[in-house]
């Protein structure tokens, strides 16, 4: 049996899915100028599930070996992170602004995860944490600029608003189920089975956006802005998510998501050219410092938590 890999190790795994997550929001806007939201989602799950399937094959579950409860976690992997929310994300775009968006899920999702673990995985939290938390929260409203929520406003935008707080308490479920659902089934396992069901999920709906009519004009840009979100943006992210939610716990990973809206600030300012502010530098010091003070760094502390986990 081979050793663990080395916390170092997890914590840049971690922190390069949040440099791939931070650039699907390029990415993502350059798909869907010719490529339809919910054809995006099948091509883009759909794909991943393939790809992980051809190469990791040998670690799929055998359904007819697995429990009837470890199904039912696989299904509830796949419809909240593949399906929901896709669904809720995209949708929530049409009502309130992309700044919106930015904020809402990753910001909350972490506090969702935090307590979600602690209440079904027995994973503690902290004062440290806490305080970690607040200087996340903080950090990225900065990072990604306040001014522009003064913009927004009315019914539509709170709806908008409440269908990203959604997406983000089902963003933290999934975490949550991934960890419970990986003590049975490999990490690359259960990905593929989540996405093949998240798939599922789309594609009957994705038939509303007639895909045979759209695909064939889309253009060169979308077909590798949706590589990328395929290669990048999902199958690696996602592997690495979820092992790090397998080594160091849901809660711990999910605070790192406070960062994917400070690289997509920074990667929208190289690639479109949008301009930094000393206010946007400096939210996203907060937003490194939170992800800094909610690990425990401390000698021993990995194996504290491994201990209290078993």
């Amino acid at each position: 049996m081979r050793p663990p890999a080395p916390l170092a190790r997890i914590y840049a795994l971690i922190l390069l899915t949040t440099v791939f997550w931070g650039g699907t929001a390029v990415a993502g806007k350059l798909v869907i100028d010719s490529i339809p939201p919910l054809t995006a989602g099948v091509l883009r799950y759909g794909a991943s599930a393939l790809v992980l399937s051809a190469l990791f094959w040998r670690r799929l579950p055998d359904v007819a070996a697995l429990a009837r409860r470890d199904i039912l976690l696989l299904v509830a992997v796949g419809v909240l992170g593949s399906f929901l929310n896709h669904i809720l994300f995209f949708f929530a775009l049409m009502w309130a602004p992309a700044a919106h968006g930015s904020i809402v899920p990753a910001t909350t999702s972490p506090v969702w995860t935090m307590l979600l673990a602690a209440w079904l995985g027995g994973e503690r939290v902290s004062r440290g944490q806490i305080a970690g938390i607040a200087l996340c929260l903080v950090g990225v409203v900065l990072v990604v600029r306040p001014e522009r929520l003064l913009a927004g406003g009315g019914l539509g935008v709170f709806f908008g608003d409440l269908l990203f707080l959604l997406g983000g308490l089902s963003w933290a479920v999934y975490s949550v189920l991934s960890k419970m659902a990986m003590r049975h089934v490999s990490a690359s396992g259960t990905l593929a089975f989540g996405m093949a069901v998240g798939t599922t999920c789309l594609a009957p709906l994705s038939l509303l956006e007639r895909p045979w009519a759209v695909l064939p004009r889309a253009s060169a840009v979308s077909w590798l802005a949706l590589a990328y979100l395929v290669v990048a943006g999902t199958v690696l992210s996602f592997l690495w998510w979820n092992i790090a939610i397998r080594r160091v716990g849901a809660g711990r990973t999910a605070i790192f998501s406070n960062l994917v809206p400070v690289f997509g600030v920074l990667l929208a300012w190289l690639v479109l050219g949008e301009r930094l502010t000393l206010l946007q530098l400096g939210g996203g010091f907060l937003a490194l410092l939170g992800v800094l003070v909610c690990q425990d760094f401390r000698p021993g502390a990995d194996r504290r938590r491994a201990v209290h986990r078993a």
